[in-house]
């Protein structure tokens, strides 16, 4: 009895002996399982901090909209689902002394195309004021003729009064011809230059001419087959439309510091142009290099819209290579050649002898280029260079960003067979 008394205590003891250790091992089971939860969570919290730290840069990147019309009214260079010959307006962004003028006269003369720029509006403007003087000097001599023949011309008039009358006449003349002048200048069309050029009688590189023709209903006229401007902005604002009259964007850049020197040695000379100063006359290149009048970043500001003012060097710079990067055909003046192709393909003209008129003309420095002109070069390693260079630091990042662009596009068009 005794015997079994001590047989069944021993089994409670070795019973509770094993409870215990299996609860320490179970309770170390459930620190071990937490402690690998804690980690688990601790990583993933260091995951998603990572996460949303590269998803902050990625969202900072998307931050840099395109104005509305520059994404609704350009057609996105690599976008071929629209129809390039029939649909979309190709439209020139004009960076002065860049081989702009040679596009122009290229398209107007080897190929033959109506442009918008401003010489329709000169044009227009030299041939009415060329038919109200024939009108005049007609209409002046049948009147002597009729009153040599009624006999008035025997009625003296004294030198005053002859004067008076002369004056009232010509500002009658003048009151005539500005009501002719401006009803006629209501209606868009096509006017043709002596030597062949057609153009669009409205002036688009100037705020004033791209709102008038805005207001005439441009882009509904479908009279421009392309559109040279230095106004992007504001071309693709007023002029274009997201509908049914598209454009698309192409332009020639240029190394910026060579640029603003051939504008400096032009616009010295260049009497006619409406960004003559008189000051510039009588400047070095040094001097301009150092006044306030020397360029700043002009590509940049005119694509972000700071004209005057301070730049946000990172974000203007991000937003002025995206437009290029999406909406822009890419040429370069050092590889103008290669350009004209390019265009020609891009835009389907398909006309192998206005090409060959194009390259033979336009492809050469030296060629029927309308403004070129000799100057001094400038020494890269000199202080002026240096000067206009620290001026435009974005306008030369952004020329680097189009060569970038240019030897992309050039591999994308030999995988389109356009090359």
């Amino acid at each position: 009895m005794l015997q079994s008394i001590l047989l069944l205590v021993a089994a409670a003891l070795l019973c509770a002996v094993t409870l215990q250790l299996s609860c320490k091992r179970g309770g170390s089971i459930v620190i071990q399982k937490r402690d690998q939860e804690d980690a688990i969570a601790s990583g993933s919290v260091r995951r998603r901090r990572l996460l949303g730290l590269n998803m902050g840069i990625e969202l900072e990147r998307k931050t840099y909209k395109l104005p509305y019309y520059l994404e609704q009214n350009l057609v996105n260079w690599d976008n071929l689902e629209r129809s390039v010959e029939t649909r979309d307006t190709p439209i020139f962004w004009h960076v002065l002394k860049s081989g702009g003028s040679a596009i122009k006269l290229m398209y107007a003369t080897c190929y033959q195309l109506v442009g918008a720029s401003e010489s329709g509006e000169w044009i227009d403007r030299q041939q009415q004021e060329s038919a109200l003087a024939r009108q005049q000097g007609q209409d002046s001599g049948g009147e002597r003729q009729r009153r040599r023949l009624e006999g008035e011309d025997n009625n003296e008039v004294s030198p005053m009064e002859w004067v008076q009358k002369a004056i009232i006449e010509q500002w009658q003349v003048w009151d005539e011809s500005a009501e002719t002048q401006d009803n006629q200048q209501q209606q868009l069309r096509v006017v043709v230059a002596e030597d062949g050029r057609k153009y669009v009688n409205v002036d688009v590189t100037t705020m004033e001419g791209i709102a008038r023709a805005s207001r005439l209903n441009f882009a509904s006229s479908g009279l421009a087959d392309v559109i040279f401007t230095p106004l992007l902005r504001e071309s693709a604002e007023l002029l274009l439309d997201a509908d049914n009259h598209k454009g698309r964007m192409f332009a020639v850049f240029r190394s910026p510091v060579d640029r603003i020197v051939s504008l400096f040695y032009y616009l010295q000379q260049a009497t006619w142009e409406p960004t003559y100063n008189e000051e510039y006359s009588s400047m070095t290149i040094d001097d301009y290099a150092r006044s306030p009048l020397c360029e700043s970043n002009w590509m940049v500001r005119t694509l972000v819209n700071k004209m005057e003012g301070p730049l946000d060097g990172p974000r203007d710079i991000a937003i002025a290579k995206e437009i290029i990067r999406q909406k822009c055909i890419v040429g370069l003046l050092d590889e103008m050649d290669e350009t004209i192709r390019r265009f020609h393909s891009y835009f389907g003209f398909e006309n192998d002898e206005a090409l060959t008129c194009a390259l033979q003309n336009f492809a050469a420095a030296g060629g029927l280029q309308s403004n070129s002109h000799k100057h001094p070069k400038l020494d890269p390693n000199g202080s002026t260079w240096e000067i206009i260079e620290k001026k435009n630091s974005l306008d030369i990042h952004l020329f680097e960003y189009a060569i970038g662009l240019w030897h992309e596009q050039g591999q994308w068009m030999k995988n389109e067979n356009m090359l």
